[in-house]
């Protein structure tokens, strides 16, 4: 289940990246043409709106690149889990690096 979780969000993340290489494809193909044709009008509308467009495909990939880090984690803990057969939420890890728990520390003030 959170492997399934996982494999989609990597496949957003590909089809995000995709859309964002053909974008900056077209940006570059368009930058070409505009060396040849200057003062062309619609290459250069055309330049702002794929601007914008590879902006926004960018921000996409990103999100979806973050998305899927996280369902990476997730995967790893539930492994991890499954592997220790012990809840991690369960672990005090004060414990693991030999530190008093906070039931075992008292606050010791000095009076004046």
């Amino acid at each position: 289940m959170v492997r399934d979780n996982a494999n989609a969000l990597y496949e957003e993340y590909k089809s995000a990246a995709k859309y964002h290489d053909e974008s900056e494809k077209k940006y570059l193909l368009l930058l070409e043409n505009l060396e040849k044709y200057p003062k062309e009008e619609y290459l250069l509308l055309q330049k702002q709106l794929l601007r914008k467009e590879i902006e926004q495909n960018r921000l996409l990939m990103l999100q979806a690149r973050s998305e899927f880090e996280k369902a990476l984690q997730n995967w790893d803990l539930s492994v991890q889990k499954l592997e220790t057969g012990i809840p991690l939420d369960s672990i005090d890890l004060r414990q693991i690096f030999g530190l008093p728990s906070p039931k075992d520390t008292v606050l010791i003030y000095d009076e004046p």
